[in-house]
């Protein structure tokens, strides 16, 4: 596997900017990694950076597209991703799809054999409503389907992707070539976690798309109760979002203002783990009725929060936050304040904190990125 074609769909940092990484670690012949923005974005353009050994070697982007409806915009992305492969003349060993429809160009490639071999490495899966769109809602599951039935390799980020699919779609085991867990992971190497004598003693943190589902409104809500045992608490907000304003006119009408640090969207995240691993504690309150894609998923931020040696605090929605609390890494809260202040509380204190501390960092050794890149690539 020596070269290496890696196409997602961009809004933030995902993992397949973590394997274009590992790969160029591995010093791999070549590796292309095409994107395409989401909406989300705030643009449509198509853009690739093309690596050799390593080392960056080509790059180039398209002009926004905004102004295409929505299905043109995806004929353009096929037609720039399928441009992009086919111009060189390089025998490309792998095609790794980051969704549905990338994993179909993918196959299609292969299909002209220019590609040896596909990946569909499925990063959410939501059973139903993805969209707000009874014909997306159908295009997007029978995109998936179709494409997880033919490519060479299924990768889901998490156990119970496959659970759904099947439960949802009725895509059993027999119906892939070949299946694994391929999950968010961290650089561990990359982070320099703080002690409990080191770090911000009164801080709890949050990092994520400040969205009403993320639930940092509970966290709002329990600031009062904290700060009549602990006045001197620090809430951080790691991120930005269309629910930002709504959380800080909540925080100044619930008088908490004075002790939340709302920090805006941090691209480096080297500068992101830094300032995580000073905090004392980290949430992720995700709001079950909201929520449509954290139960199938994988939450990237909550493996940086443990490896950044932070206890969590986070309702029971992430597939392994029973795990996550088994281990003494953190603890489940319901949605009520009263329940999340006294948690966040018993996290904050410091016998609790140093031996919860230790915990995440020991189990962060699980899903660090070298070991589970190392085993989808082994030398």
């Amino acid at each position: 596997m020596k070269n290496i074609i890696i196409c997602a769909h961009k809004f933030v940092t995902q993992p397949d900017d973590d394997l274009v990484l590992f790969l160029n670690r591995q010093k791999s012949d070549n590796v292309l990694h095409i994107m395409h923005g989401f909406a989300d974005a705030g643009h449509r353009r198509s853009y690739f950076r093309w690596f050799r050994k390593g080392i960056l070697w080509s790059e180039k982007s398209t002009r926004n597209f905004t102004f295409l409806p929505e299905p043109l915009v995806y004929l353009k992305e096929a037609f720039f991703t399928l441009v992009w492969v086919l111009k060189n003349r390089i025998a490309w060993d792998l095609f790794i799809g980051m969704d549905g429809l990338c994993a179909t160009w993918g196959n299609f490639l292969r299909f002209l054999l220019k590609v040896k071999k596909t990946v569909f490495w499925a990063i959410d899966f939501v059973p139903r409503d993805r969209f707000d769109s009874v014909w997306k809602n159908s295009v997007y599951n029978g995109v998936n389907n179709s494409a997880c039935k033919r490519v060479d390799e299924m990768w889901d980020l998490s156990p119970k992707m496959a659970q759904a699919r099947n439960a949802a779609n009725k895509i059993t085991a027999s119906h892939y070539k070949k299946h694994r867990v391929v999950p968010y992971g961290v650089w561990r190497d990359r982070i320099n976690p703080c002690d409990f004598a080191g770090c911000e003693k009164n801080t709890i943190v949050f990092m994520g798309h400040l969205i009403e589902k993320q639930g940092v409104q509970l966290m709002l809500k329990a600031l009062g109760p904290i700060l009549e045992q602990k006045p001197d608490t620090v809430f951080k907000i790691i991120g930005d979002g269309a629910y930002r304003k709504s959380l800080e006119a909540f925080a100044k009408k619930s008088g908490v203002w004075g002790n939340c640090r709302f920090m805006g969207k941090i691209d480096d995240i080297i500068r992101v783990e830094n300032e995580l691993a000073k905090a004392c504690i980290a949430v992720a309150p995700y709001i079950k009725e909201l929520d449509r894609f954290t139960a199938y998923a994988d939450p990237g931020k909550i493996k940086t929060y443990l490896a950044c040696g932070l206890p969590v605090l986070l309702t029971d929605l992430p597939w392994n936050a029973g795990e996550i609390e088994r281990l003494n890494c953190g603890l489940i809260t319901s949605e009520k304040a009263d329940d999340i202040a006294a948690k966040t509380l018993f996290l904050m204190d410091a016998a609790n904190n140093i031996t919860y501390r230790q915990n995440a960092r020991r189990y962060s050794k699980t899903f660090d990125y070298k070991n589970i890149f190392g085993r989808c690539f082994p030398e």
